[in-house]
């Protein structure tokens, strides 16, 4: 079973979450930001406005002050002509009104006849008289508005009158106010941009926080790295890439890593674990109690896949000293057998005490001595020549187990002329070595029973003469199917038919002992039922290629 990212249950986000917080934020800074820009774009627009009807307003003040027609008329008082000149020129003109006066600054042409005569407003002191041309903002005779005023001068140079160009500040606003309405639309839309992308970068932070608040996010960490560092076995996560994610103390500790874990976080595995295959290849692949190998210590690991999504975001991996196991598999294997053989010896001494039992009730004293002396004989025999044959300790109970135990099931185990076994490989321990061994009598045990036709004999064959152990299990049971041949030792490949958790991992255990020790495993057919299985090991492991 993959860990995915998506199983993991988010937290209904709320407005006082850290993502709404966030996107509160972010919100406020968006509307902030919108709003300053639009100011500064409306004063902007607002004073480059006002600069250029400044220069226009002047502009056009000069050039109606150079006018021959309005210079002759101003200096010659002749209103009539002015008004002429005056209204023509306001029919093509930008500006709202022009007033003009004489150098007293008494009005010769006003847009309101009624108010001809009388003194402009707002002039500026000593300003006519200097010849200055200037601008002034306010209440005029035509209402608030931006004025550009200029002296009219005569052919010698005198100052004989003055022009006021005026821009009504009302018109002014209106503009202003289109144009407002313009961008408003625009910094508008900006507004919901930004928003959407507030919105949508809090539901990011929420995603990639898994809907946890950061005090949560501390909390997890925390007991992560006790429960990483509580566990007895050793735990690296790594990503995508290989590169170490975390790593808790008992697989530095095994691995005998003398960086710290901080030191370790981001860096390659492969540049502290040889070999790293198991944790850069095929990670995608859930696998459990393999027998591996890392920085030369014999280990059993298992991988799962993290995905978030239908993406590979990286694995995690645990594993412990094969050592240890074996010293708990070597005690519980010493009990099995034990058990194993006390039940068997039981149901034979209660069948041989039944016998000796009738035959002394019979009286038959001499057939009962006989039936003693040859049932310890044998049981002797056995003993005597399996500790002469195999030197292991271990070795010689398992097979002396066995024996009893194809008697107890109704069938005969035969060692085959030559067996022998002075020296184990020195890839394989004692109780390494009596699992592969252990695994092959049992599948011949239960194929045997499976066969009616066969003649219920399983032939053992060990032999240690040359540079290899071969070990040789032939039954005369029902054979393999066909169908399986292909999956032989793949983990969960049994040929039960009542097959429960737990089948399916004897040949499999047996591949992996024999495959770590670069030995070989033969299948064939045996004549004219069964099979044979060969085991082929190295006494001393070599190198492939």
């Amino acid at each position: 079973m993959k860990t995915e990212l998506s199983q993991i249950p988010f937290k209904k986000g709320n407005i006082f979450s850290f993502s709404g917080r966030v996107f509160l934020l972010l919100l406020l800074a968006s509307v902030l930001l919108t709003f300053g820009l639009g100011k500064y774009f409306t004063d902007t627009t607002e004073n480059r406005m006002m600069a250029n009807i400044r220069v226009l307003a002047m502009s056009q003040a000069k050039m109606i002050a150079s006018l021959d027609g309005i210079v002759s008329s101003v200096k010659d008082k002749d209103i009539p002509k002015l008004k002429i000149i005056a209204d023509k020129l306001n029919q093509d003109s930008s500006y709202d009104y022009v007033v003009i006066g004489d150098e007293h600054s008494i009005r010769l042409y006003h847009p309101n006849s009624e108010k001809i005569g009388y003194p402009m407003q707002w002039n500026k002191p000593g300003a006519l008289e200097n010849g200055e041309s200037y601008f002034i903002k306010g209440e005029g005779s035509m209402g608030n508005a931006v004025r550009a005023k200029t002296p009219i001068f005569d052919e010698n140079g005198k100052v004989i009158g003055v022009v006021s160009i005026g821009y009504l500040t009302t018109k002014i606003d209106t503009s202003l106010a289109e144009i407002f309405v313009q961008t408003s639309a625009t910094f508008l839309g900006v507004l919901v941009i930004l928003l959407f992308l507030s919105w949508a970068f809090a539901k990011l932070i929420q995603r990639q926080m898994l809907g946890m608040e950061p005090e949560e996010i501390t909390q997890l960490v925390l007991v992560q790295k006790g429960i990483f560092d509580a566990v007895f076995e050793g735990i690296i996560a790594v990503d995508r890439y290989g590169k170490i994610i975390n790593i808790n103390h008992n697989a530095r500790k095994m691995l005998a890593l003398s960086e710290s874990a901080k030191q370790l976080i981001g860096k390659p595995i492969s540049d502290y674990v040889s070999p790293a295959s198991f944790f850069t290849k095929e990670i995608t692949k859930n696998q459990h109690d393999i027998v591996c190998e890392f920085n030369g210590l014999n280990v059993i690991a298992s991988r799962v896949a993290i995905m978030d999504g239908e993406l590979l975001a990286g694995a995690v991996i645990s594993f412990r000293s094969q050592n240890d196991i074996e010293s708990l598999n070597a005690q519980l294997s010493q009990v099995r057998q034990y058990v194993d053989n006390l039940r068997t010896l039981r149901h034979e001494h209660l069948n041989w005490i039944s016998t000796l039992s009738g035959l002394l009730q019979m009286k038959e004293y001499d057939q009962a001595l006989a039936l003693i002396k040859g049932e310890s004989e044998s049981r002797q025999q056995l003993i005597d020549s399996l500790r002469e044959q195999f030197a292991d300790k271990q070795v010689a109970g398992l097979l002396f187990g066995k024996y009893h135990r194809a008697r107890e099931l109704g069938l005969q185990l035969i060692f085959v002329p030559g067996c022998r076994l002075y020296e184990l490989p020195s890839s394989l321990n004692s109780t390494e070595f009596c699992a592969v061994l252990g695994n092959l009598l049992d599948n011949a045990f239960e194929a045997s029973l499976k066969n009616e036709v066969g003649n219920k004999q399983v032939e053992l064959y060990i032999s240690d003469e040359n540079n290899e152990i071969v070990i040789e299990v032939a039954d005369q049971g029902c054979g393999f199917p066909l169908e399986l041949q292909d999956k032989w030792f793949e983990r969960g490949t049994t040929t039960k038919t009542d097959a429960v958790e737990g089948h399916g991992i004897g040949l499999f255990l047996v591949a992996s002992y024999v495959n770590r020790c670069n030995g070989a495993v033969i299948i064939e057919d045996n004549q004219p039922y069964g099979t044979v299985f060969s085991i082929f090991i190295p006494k001393v492991k070599t190198q492939n290629g």
